[in-house]
Formats: C-alpha cells, structure tokens, sequence
C-alpha cells in the first residue's frame, strides 16, 4: 500500500510539473455541412482545457466541454420516424379534428442536441510580442451527442352557444436519438497576457466529422466551426 501511496504522489507531482495552464471558455458553434434535411444548428457551450508542456514550445491539450446546440430539420416530426407518433397519435389528432369542426389544432416541433465533446491536441505556442502569443493546434476527439425532439401541440376548443374558446398548450416528447461522432479539427487561439499568472484567451475551431456511430439517430452535419473566449491561469 506504501509503495502504491508513492507512485501516485510521484505521478500527481510529474503532472502538475508539466501543466502549463488550465483554460475555461465559453464557445458559439454553427453547423456547416448540415444532413438529413437540416437546415439550422446553432449552439453555446463552454469548456475546461489543461495544456501540458512537451519538448520546446509545444504543448498537449486536453479539453472537454458541453455545448447546446438548436436544429431546424425539414419535416422533423416525419423525419424521426416516432412510431407512436406516425402510427397511433398523429392519426388519432386528424380523427379528432374531423369528428369535431369544433376542435383544431396547431402541431410544432422544436429540436435539440446536446453534445459532450472530448478532444486531444498538440499546439505550437508563436511569441508576436511580449504580452501576445499566437497558438495553433491539430487534433482530434470523439462528441457524444443526444439528440431531443419534442411536439409543442397548441389545441382550441370553441363553444358557440356560450361564445366561448378554450385553449391550451402541451409537448409530446420524443425518444432522445443518442450516439458518438469522431472528428479531426484545426485550431488557433490569441492569448494576450493580463499578469503573470493570467491572459485572455480567444480563438476559432474547426472540427470535420469522420464517424458518426449512434444508437437510431445520426449526426446532423459533417463539420463546424466555433469561436471561443475565455480566461487562461498559467503555471
């Protein structure tokens, strides 16, 4: 038990012995290739990064974050193939309709995809100036993604003899479409010193999807862009 007290403390200090700084961000993402009919996905997000010192001016990023992202998707509720839906619901709301000229309905979708990304780079840190350094990077990573979709069902009731109307508003929700896309990306920040042991942080990334291995749901682009800021403590 000593000896394996010993070895962590003696890779906890080689750790901290090579952290160069730890960076938290706040980042906007667009979509660009979109797929299956999708014509929007806008996100905002934000992430943690620790950069590791390697040999010279390079260094080793680990980054993961979280990130929100709004989709419009032509057809949505037709195009998620919800059984319930397509089969049973949908069906039931026309009949309804029809049976009554009374009752009417007013059917909308939102959709939503949340996103864990994990990404591993190594950069090159380029001094312009004293208090600015330029630091580009490649890599790669993995973005585990859940994708939401929900019915928002806005329904009126009118009543002629008592010349009255009742309304109401409820969502359907839709089975989450879950999965993992692997992604390749180009980076590069501007970190301008505020002190010693702080500096702004800023920068543009650009990923490019290669997988997109999931649970009854795909990916819904092939790359995008984001543009992040944020705070980075040196070491």
């Amino acid at each position: 038990m000593k000896r394996i007290l010993v070895l962590l403390a003696l890779v906890h200090s080689v750790v901290l012995g090579q952290i160069r700084s730890i960076t938290t961000s706040a980042d906007v993402m667009l979509g660009l290739s979109k797929r299956l009919n999708v014509q929007k996905a806008t996100g905002i997000g934000g992430s943690a990064e620790i950069r590791l010192a390697l040999s010279g001016d390079y260094s080793l990023g680990v980054k993961a974050g979280y990130g929100t992202y709004s989709l419009d998707q032509t057809d949505q509720l037709n195009q998620w193939n919800w059984n319930f839906w397509n089969d049973r619901y949908l069906p039931k709301i026309q009949s309804d309709m029809r049976a009554d000229p009374n009752l009417s309905a007013v059917i909308g979708s939102v959709q939503s995809m949340n996103v864990i990304p994990v990404v591993v780079s190594v950069d090159y840190r380029y001094l312009a100036n004293e208090d600015l350094e330029l630091l580009p990077g490649v890599g790669g990573g993995v973005a585990f993604f859940a994708r939401r979709l929900y019915a928002d069902e806005t329904w009126t009731k009118q009543f002629p003899q008592s010349n009255y109307t009742f309304t109401y508003n409820l969502r359907n929700f839709a089975p989450d479409k879950k999965g993992s896309a692997w992604f390749v990306c180009v980076t590069c920040d501007a970190i301008y010193s505020i002190s010693k042991d702080v500096s702004a942080r800023g920068g543009v990334h650009y990923r490019q999807y290669v997988t997109a291995v999931s649970d009854g749901g795909e990916f819904p682009f092939t790359n995008a862009i984001g543009l992040t800021l944020g705070l980075s403590f040196h070491y």
